[in-house]
């Protein structure tokens, strides 16, 4: 299984790094993000940087406002914040029951590899970085579970409760739920895993 992703055209390129430069924290909340800056910023023309600005809007990680431009969303409503984690759980758990029912060498590698990422990156204390491991992380039980499906259902829930990841005092809090998740997962532990999953999503 790959672990890059494949784009087939540059406004999925702009999509993607756009992405993960807002949920790492490049933008700060409430930031404008101006078309003619994000064209130098990556290199390409303005028509790829507004095809993602809408995209990223209707995500929500954006907020597009009529003759005021697009800037980065701040924190959930308290109030979605409860109805979000439980649709992410949904939506997790459906993944990791059809993702161990099929588990092999192979999947088994994947889950390591983006664990031990999100340990050097906790450890090292890099918030872009354990943000974006972190979502690979779970990523990697959305791919497992091969229902192509997921991942657009998925990505617009994680984007949202990931774009102000704040809830760890100590990092290696983080990697310690991961790794308690990988551990269920390995060990063929469904209840364990799904014990585990709820509580690192909250």
């Amino acid at each position: 299984m790959a672990e890059q992703p494949i784009f087939r055209t540059i406004r999925e390129q702009v999509v993607h790094k756009l992405r993960n430069d807002i949920i790492g924290q490049v933008y700060a909340p409430g930031e404008n993000l101006r078309e003619h800056a994000l064209s130098k910023t990556y290199g390409v023309s303005r028509s790829p940087i507004r095809d993602a600005l809408l995209q990223l809007a209707q995500e929500g990680l954006l907020v597009a406002t009529p003759n005021c431009g697009v800037r980065v969303a701040h924190r959930l409503d308290e109030e979605l914040q409860p109805l979000v984690v439980d649709v992410r759980l949904r939506i997790e758990g459906f993944a990791l029951d059809r993702a161990m029912k099929k588990m092999d060498e192979k999947g088994v590698a994947l889950i390591d590899a983006r664990l031990e990422a999100h340990r050097k990156n906790c450890e090292a204390q890099d918030l872009p970085a354990i943000v974006k491991s972190d979502m690979e992380f779970h990523q990697a039980i959305i791919e497992l579970a091969d229902v192509p499906e997921l991942s657009s259902l998925w990505q617009p829930i994680i984007a949202s409760m990931m774009l102000h990841y704040e809830r760890h005092r100590d990092w290696m809090e983080s990697y310690k739920e991961h790794e308690a998740i990988a551990d269920a997962i390995k060990a063929g532990d469904k209840r364990a895993a799904k014990k585990a999953l709820t509580a690192n999503i909250k």
